[in-house]
């Protein structure tokens, strides 16, 4: 390892970790909320060290601490360990270290991101093809409305209008909003819940069995437990894992990705796709506006027949 010839602080000055925490952030150009977080990222570290004197931060300290952040996602290690590394630095300018711990602990591989919208043309054959009356009735739904499978598995029976085929959505924060469906959705949804004797009250969309502890589960009128977004994961990835070249599946997000993105395509202004995504911001639409070359091309070729009609 090498050796950073800085000065050296007399050891008796030398104040305790979370002392030079404390410092670091205080005087780090940093903003609340990167300052908020590094805190929150080293919390682990300060309650097993934090009363040492800041001479305690060497290898072995860092090792335990990254130790503790192997069950974490590949991001969210780099994110602590990047929080470290700007403790460090600061550590070594002000002399209280003399070398760097953290000069060994590489980054975790993050693995790349699966793109963000899908072809719609597999997606709505795959959909077309599910067998399983909740399933299909359940990724539809999502795919039709353009919601959040959180939103979707957050329905209640009591919350469809039929009449005219509306849902009121609880989306993030608790904002309140309506999603229209079409009429091959209310079919699904019919036949769905005719399967399970036309509950109109409870979770719409449960597990196949009765709860292991009804006392604490979210219960259907027949008993049966909400379904949980693991479980509708899972299955989303197995009916689309011979589609994906991983093997691993489609991610369930990817649906209402997909679902936007084809109506900012065909015609969606900004206010449209805010209503039926439930985004409160426009730069939250970006992503599915600014890249979208086929909305692009069909509105200037609008322009052209609209406005140059004899060009």
């Amino acid at each position: 390892m090498a050796v950073i010839p800085l000065r050296r602080t007399p050891a008796a000055e030398l104040p305790t970790l979370a002392g030079a925490v404390d410092h670091w952030l205080a005087r780090a150009a940093l903003a609340p909320r990167t300052r908020h977080h590094y805190a929150a990222d080293l919390t682990p570290l300060l309650a097993v060290r934090g009363a040492s004197r800041v001479t305690a931060l060497d290898e072995a300290a860092v090792a335990g601490f990254l130790a503790h952040q192997e069950t974490l996602a590949p991001a969210s290690h780099n994110r602590r360990l990047a929080a470290l590394r700007a403790l460090v630095r600061f550590c070594l300018d002000q002399g209280w270290l003399s070398t760097d711990p953290t000069a060994g602990s590489p980054r975790r591989r993050v693995p790349p991101r699966p793109p963000r919208a899908l072809d719609p043309g597999p997606v709505e054959a795959i959909l077309s093809r599910i067998a399983d009356p909740r399933d299909r009735a359940l990724f539809t739904l999502i795919y039709d409305c353009g919601l959040r499978a959180s939103e979707a598995l957050a329905i209640n029976c009591e919350d469809i209008g039929w009449h005219e085929r509306v849902i009121r959505i609880a989306g993030k924060g608790g904002k309140m909003r309506e999603a229209f469906f079409s009429r091959p959705v209310a079919k699904l949804l019919d036949a769905y819940l005719a399967g399970r004797g036309q509950p109109t009250t409870g979770p719409l969309f449960v597990t196949a069995r009765r709860a292991k502890r009804p006392r604490t589960a979210d219960l259907a009128v027949e008993g049966t437990a909400r379904l949980s977004y693991r479980q509708a994961d899972t299955r989303w990835k197995a009916y689309t894992r011979l589609q994906d070249p991983t093997g691993q599946g489609w991610d369930l997000h990817q649906l209402r990705h997909t679902a936007i993105t084809v109506r900012a395509a065909h015609g969606y202004t900004e206010m449209d796709l805010k209503r039926f995504s439930g985004h409160s911001s426009s730069r939250s639409l970006e992503i599915y506006i600014a890249p979208n070359r086929e909305a692009a091309k069909r509105k200037a070729r609008e322009w052209e027949r609209t406005t140059r009609p004899g060009m």
